[in-house]
């Protein structure tokens, strides 16, 4: 449960070996390069494989090759030409069977669209060849809207004649004759009533039935070949995929590692690049590096770990209860290096914390369950957390005896006399009832207790500034700052002080206390950097007048005061969920009919439980998270935690996202 320790690694070796050093530190994943080399003309040289897996991103998708990393050993195939003629020949085997396929696939829209047609003339029992082959008679066939149709009267005189064949409700279906001199005149009057002609094929030999029986038959033909050329396009891919995809896998394996090249430094026929490898995983990457040549050097630089360095990359290494809550660390911002992680304090406290907030042992079970069902179905992050929570939350349940909203299963806190009774002893002051029918009654207990969650969790927030700041030397930070001792020193006077004045009425904030614990840490704060310089025996380069030292920490302090007083107060959000979700589920039950306990259970009364429950935890599971969360990072980690570390990415060949 903390950083990886990282080590330093300089390899070298004859540069006719660099490549076989790229592809086994690629192959480790295990190592991180650094150095950005000194190009040479030899490093000058295009990527012979880029410009082919371009292509063949494109293929995989025609393709519909999902592409995944896999194993390409066997895959015998090295220079940029040899990938090439691959794929080219892949390509021209493709291509001659989708061309048959999508010219009979135009064939086929071609002739439907005629047969479609055609059945509007049927009883048209004259052959469309004797039609064709009119000499002195034209022909045109087509379709005139139906508003249209009695406009023909207007030119009955006229040399040309329209025959009807169907009548739909929008069109008329038909042919127009007319002697070739007066055509152009008919096309004309026709085109004024908007007719809009259909060109047949000529192949057309028989009137309308028999013409449409034959070219039904041909649909036929051309719809069976078609489905032949799709089934064969399908065998090609599947019989194709596994090889192809290797391929491609190492395709891309080769580019990616010749765009490493220039990452190193070539001198006298030789090459070295450096880059951090976890301590732990040196030896392996060591022996895989020298079983591809003697010739190859590796050199292991341990790294400081005691010290906090930003330019190493970190890797948070955590047992598999804390290691999903390592997303939350990350959006934060990593650790440096030779610092803390604070992964297993974020678990603890955020896990704590949903469980008291979103207390219920149904809800709970639900949602871990859920989070175990989504954690086998998705690589969602969020889905381990859901799990550990939910169990979490089962245990809140048990102190509040809800189990779907159901208060009269488990016998809740306030309700065990033994228990109840200290806690009334413990907050006498404040009139607490000794026998509350329900969580509501016992609301300032809950308030009080969400305080209290909060200081203890604000003091060893602020205990661990303090330690990180000595262990780092910072002996000012850890002895005069808000988060070091004198801050501790006077949270802790207010709170005990308050405490005792106001519960148990026992005048502890004397003149002595005051001064002691009060006045002197607030001096001790405003000081700081004077005091700071006095211990380090160094003086501050930065010169501010007595006015501008005064405004600055009376500023500074000033603001320390309200954070203690605001984040503090942020804690009371832990009690008003857990009112708020009892008063949803009290809500529930009324609609439901069971608000008085005495009702029998219904259909309608298990319906309304069901979609209550699920409203309930849909919403309030949503904001509890994003409450706790908001918890962590500004009443937290702002006491002790910063970021700025860098995240380890070994070099590795990633397939999956690039289609």
């Amino acid at each position: 449960m903390a950083i990886e320790k990282m080590s330093l690694v300089s390899i070298e070796g004859a540069l006719e070996h660099l490549d076989a050093a790229l592809m086994e530190c690629c192959d480790s994943k295990q190592f991180q390069i650094t150095t950005g080399g000194a190009v040479l003309h030899n490093l000058n040289e295009q990527n012979p494989y880029l410009g082919t897996y371009a292509k063949v991103r494109d293929m995989a998708v025609n393709l519909n090759i999902k592409a995944e990393y896999c194993d390409f050993k066997y895959v015998p195939y090295e220079t940029g030409e040899d990938f090439e003629r691959y794929f080219e020949d892949i390509g021209r085997r493709y291509d001659e069977i989708n061309a048959r396929r999508e010219k009979i696939a135009r064939s086929l829209e071609e002739h439907r669209e005629t047969d479609a047609y055609l059945k509007h003339l049927i009883g048209l029992d004259v052959s469309f060849r004797d039609l064709f082959a009119l000499k002195y008679v034209k022909m045109r066939i087509g379709r005139l809207p139906a508003e249209n149709e009695k406009k023909l009267g207007y030119y009955a005189s006229k040399c040309f004649i329209f025959l009807p064949f169907e009548t739909s409700p929008d069109y008329v279906y038909g042919i127009y004759l007319a002697p070739t001199t007066l055509v152009e005149f008919a096309d004309a009057v026709m085109n004024s009533l908007c007719f809009e002609r259909t060109r047949l094929p000529d192949y057309l030999e028989d009137d309308a039935e028999g013409a449409d029986k034959k070219l039904a038959e041909r649909i036929a033909a051309e719809e069976e070949e078609k489905t032949r050329l799709e089934h064969e396009l399908a065998y090609f891919t599947d019989e194709l995929k596994g090889e192809f995809t290797a391929v491609m896998c190492k395709l891309k394996y080769k580019s990616d590692c010749f765009e490493l090249r220039k990452k190193t430094i070539i001198s006298d026929n030789k090459f070295s690049f450096s880059g951090f490898c976890p301590t732990g995983e040196f030896k392996k990457l060591e022996s895989a590096l020298k079983s591809t040549s003697d010739d190859i050097r590796v050199l292991e630089i341990p790294v400081e770990k005691g010290k906090s360095n930003p330019n190493i990359p970190v890797r948070l290494k955590n047992n598999r209860i804390t290691r999903p809550f390592e997303m939350f660390v990350k959006m934060y911002g990593l650790p440096t290096y030779g610092t803390f992680d604070p992964t297993p304090y974020v678990a603890f406290t955020y896990m704590i914390l949903f469980g008291l907030m979103f207390g219920d042992v149904g809800q709970g079970l639900v949602v871990t369950l859920l989070g175990l069902l989504l954690t086998k179905l998705t690589k969602n992050g969020l889905a381990p957390i859901m799990t550990r929570l939910g169990f979490f939350s089962m245990a809140g349940g048990c102190i509040y005896g809800s189990v779907f909203g159901i208060e009269t299963i488990i016998k809740p806190i306030y309700h065990r006399e033994e228990i109840w009774h200290n806690v009334c002893k413990l907050f006498g002051g404040l009139g607490i009832p000794e026998h509350p029918e329900n969580i509501f009654q016992a609301s300032t207990v809950v308030l009080l207790f969400s305080l209290g969650i909060g200081i203890v969790l604000i003091l060893i927030s602020m205990i661990f500034n303090m330690v990180l700041n000595f262990r780092d030397g910072k002996k000012g930070e850890a002895l005069f700052a808000v988060n070091g001792i004198s801050g501790i020193v006077l949270y802790v006077a207010l709170v005990v002080g308050l405490i005792c004045q106001m519960l148990y009425g026992i005048p502890l904030m004397n003149a002595p206390y005051i001064i002691c614990l009060i006045v002197l840490p607030v001096i001790l704060i405003f000081f700081k950097h004077p005091l700071t310089d006095l211990i380090s025996g160094k003086k501050s380069e930065e010169k501010m007048s007595v006015g501008n030292f005064i405004i600055e920490n009376f500023i500074e302090l000033f603001e320390s005061a309200i954070s203690f007083l605001s984040n503090t107060m942020s804690y009371l959000r832990v009690g008003g969920f857990v009112l708020s979700h009892a008063g949803f589920m009290l809500v529930v039950s009324q609609l439901a009919g069971t608000a008085n306990g005495d009702a029998p259970v219904t259909a309608k009364t298990v319906i309304v439980y069901i979609i209550g429950n699920a409203i309930v935890m849909a919403i309030e599971g949503l904001l509890v998270g994003i409450q706790v969360l908001r918890l962590e990072f500004y009443e937290i980690f702002s006491r002790f935690y910063e970021g700025g570390g860098t995240d380890f990415k070994p070099v590795e060949i990633r397939l999956d996202s690039e289609i």
